[in-house]
């Protein structure tokens, strides 16, 4: 009777101790792009970049449709999305943009970029099969003057099913996002030469 009293406890501590973490985590990441043009050395201010309330999560969000979203309970983001976006931005932007330097937003007016760019991120999020939609409003600033911008949207579909395929969709639909940044800035310095940059 004791023997079975110490085996039914043995078993019920198996069933109530620690269990493995389903979770996966995940980040964007920069999407290798050669320079399209040579060497640009100019200061960019990255910020500010918002996001909509309901992907400020670490859960990751699927669309499901027009009007509902879903809230993964084991994937999510393994930094919050606004930085790890911020991050890839800037990182996208250094390979665009070769001897280019970079701030944060806030940055005080001693070190004010000659360009800063502001992002407001209106949708990121893939459906059920890993197509990403991007949608955002991006502004191009320089001198206190707007210079640049508009609003995007950037479908990007995943090479398969999958959370990670379709993290790896949206890192490229960012890519996108930041080579149409890139050429901007590259405009706005073509236009001001550097001994009338703003």
């Amino acid at each position: 009777m004791r023997r079975a009293l110490v085996v039914l406890s043995m078993c019920l501590a198996g069933c109530l101790g620690p269990r493995a973490d389903p979770s996966a985590y995940f980040l964007l990441s920069p999407a290798p792009t050669p320079a399209e043009g040579g060497p640009l050395q100019v200061v960019v201010g990255i910020g500010p970049v918002t996001i909509p309330g309901y992907l400020d999560r670490p859960q990751i969000v699927v669309r499901v449709s027009d009007n509902e979203v879903a809230v993964s309970e084991v994937d999510r983001w393994a930094e919050p999305l606004g930085a790890n976006l911020a991050r890839v931005l800037q990182e996208n932007l250094s390979l665009l943009l070769p001897s280019s330097t970079y701030v944060d937003y806030p940055w005080y007016e001693s070190d004010a970029p000659d360009y800063g760019v502001g992002l407001d991120v209106r949708r990121f999020e893939s459906d059920a099969t890993g197509a990403v939609v991007l949608e955002a409003t991006w502004r191009l600033t320089g001198g206190g003057s707007a210079l640049d911008g508009g609003t995007v949207r950037i479908d990007e579909a995943a090479v398969a099913v999958g959370r990670a395929p379709a993290v790896a969709a949206q890192s490229r639909a960012l890519a996108e996002l930041s080579r149409q940044i890139a050429a901007a800035v590259r405009r706005a310095e073509e236009r001001a030469p550097a001994n009338l940059r703003p």
